[in-house]
């Protein structure tokens, strides 16, 4: 199976590296397709075949497997190039953020097409990834990226400010720990050892509220801390900077 990627920016290098990380896809097998010349040195570096735009069809014509992951008024000029005709008998896959079921197959016809939402962590097969209803053999690939799941087109929105954007927001809470252990007088590799350390712990346990409890003895030092945490409502943050997200992902 060959696989063609439209838009070879940080997800579209995520996608890539998530299929050549399962160990059934070999580079060879992967096409990239982008307007910049920079991002298809990169490709050609990686050892991906790569087409610019003017050469969308070749590539499709390639490949089995297309996946579009640029920005939907980007999709809307690239569509306009774009034979139809060879979408036949190819599965296309959508990362494309807001852009419809509805208004793709619109563009492109009733194809079979499946969009989803993953984390950048797919590039080393530990992301997060949500796809509407796809056929077994895509199903197949998405469950070797990470923790894999169906929902429904209305969720992806959730799932990515959860999951994708939650990447984002869990790094700046773990950087805020290593910045606190700085302040400490830590070494900045001190308090990164300590941090990961201390993150990793809580995380394989796998029950956050109780180490909460079984920590935080009444009277004790850590109860001061947490009581701190919930005075300035650290859980209430966290919740409206998801909520922020999926806002202006509306």
């Amino acid at each position: 199976m060959k696989f063609g990627i439209i838009g070879y920016g940080n997800l579209g290098r995520a996608f890539a590296s998530a299929l050549t990380c399962t160990g059934d896809v070999s580079v060879d097998a992967i096409f990239v397709c982008d307007i910049s010349p920079d991002a298809l040195a990169d490709a050609k570096k990686q050892g991906y075949e790569a087409f610019n735009v003017s050469e969308i069809n070749k590539l499709i014509n390639a490949v089995d497997v297309i996946i579009l992951v640029i920005k939907g008024y980007v999709f809307d000029e690239l569509v306009k190039s774009i034979d139809i005709e060879n979408l036949k008998n190819k599965q296309v896959i959508s990362l494309m953020a807001g852009e419809t079921l509805a208004k793709l197959k619109s563009l492109l016809g009733d194809i079979n097409i499946t969009r989803a939402m993953p984390s950048l962590a797919i590039a080393t097969n530990d992301g997060v990834l949500a796809y509407t209803k796809a056929s077994d053999n895509v199903v197949k690939i998405f469950n070797k990226f990470g923790v894999a799941f169906e929902t429904s087109e209305e969720n992806l929105r959730k799932v990515m400010a959860f999951a994708a954007c939650g990447l984002g927001f869990a790094a700046y809470l773990v950087n805020a720990f290593k910045i606190a252990g700085e302040s400490m007088d830590f070494t900045p590799e001190i308090a990164t050892q300590i941090t990961s350390k201390t993150f990793k712990n809580v995380i394989d346990t796998g029950n956050f509220d109780e180490i909460v409890k079984a920590v935080a003895t009444q009277g004790g030092a850590t109860e001061q801390g947490i009581l701190y945490m919930n005075e300035k409502d650290v859980t209430g943050i966290v919740a409206e900077a998801m909520n922020r997200a999926y806002e202006k992902m509306s």
